[in-house]
């Protein structure tokens, strides 16, 4: 099986450097990175892109869009994917405010709005930090985008609504909250576990992008996940 890391809006394969795992592969999603060749790709092309790009079974671990797209993995390749970890993301977004995010950097680009990002993205500490590595990982990324694909990846999770679907995924599923995190809220990812048939739900003390601001942490959690699977699916 392949471990294979889902990254959020907006970053790429990068916003994993600072995590400790087994031999991952960290994709660019369609869109994102060096493949911005794709405008208005939905959360599903990317998800079957990472199908097509990754042979075997799957282990995939995603976070914020990441995980949107790990739903739609499973859904759409349920025999590919053998575990999902899930964390700070969302079964259903808010159409209207995908929009309203996207409307916003197109009207004051990449330099108008990271700082405001990184604010929702980050604890106050860490953006306050002037040398902390994720956060300045994280604002270069977010700079270095064109704010048509920044906006092009916000409108496709304004798509996004699978929580009627979720009981259909059967594979071993650990549902992450960050307990400080502003974008996504315990009681929502509570919400996803609680709707899939194995599932466990995890909450680790940090912000949205957890693993930028607390990767030995989430590592250890992801770690945890694998052998968690391997015995699930073992007995059963």
């Amino acid at each position: 099986m392949t471990l294979v890391l889902l990254h959020p809006v907006g970053l790429d394969a990068h916003c994993w450097q600072f995590m400790d795992l087994p031999e991952p592969t960290a994709l660019d999603l369609l869109g994102h990175g060096g493949r911005t060749d794709r405008p208005g790709t939905s959360l599903a092309e990317m998800a079957d892109d990472v199908a097509a790009r990754v042979a075997g079974p799957i282990d995939a671990v995603g976070l914020s869009m990441g995980g949107a797209v790990g739903m739609h993995l499973a859904l759409r390749h349920p025999d590919r994917v053998r575990s999902l970890v899930l964390a700070c993301t969302s079964a259903a977004t808010r159409a209207e405010v995908m929009a309203e995010r996207a409307a916003a950097v197109l009207a004051d680009g990449m330099v108008g709005v990271t700082e405001s990002i990184l604010a929702r993205w980050f604890t106050p500490a860490a953006v306050a930090a002037p040398d902390h590595p994720g956060v300045g990982y994280a604002r270069r990324r977010l700079l270095a985008d064109r704010a048509e694909d920044f906006a092009a990846g916000w409108r496709a999770l304004g798509g996004h609504d699978v929580r009627a679907e979720l009981p259909s995924i059967g594979c071993p599923v650990t549902v992450v909250a960050g307990t400080e995190d502003q974008s996504s809220s315990l009681d929502g990812l509570r919400g996803i576990a609680e709707r899939l048939p194995v599932s466990r739900f995890v909450a680790l003390r940090g912000p949205h992008m957890l693993q930028l601001e607390e990767p030995a942490a989430l590592s250890a959690l992801v770690r945890e996940h694998l052998t968690w699977t391997d015995a699930t699916r073992a007995a059963g």
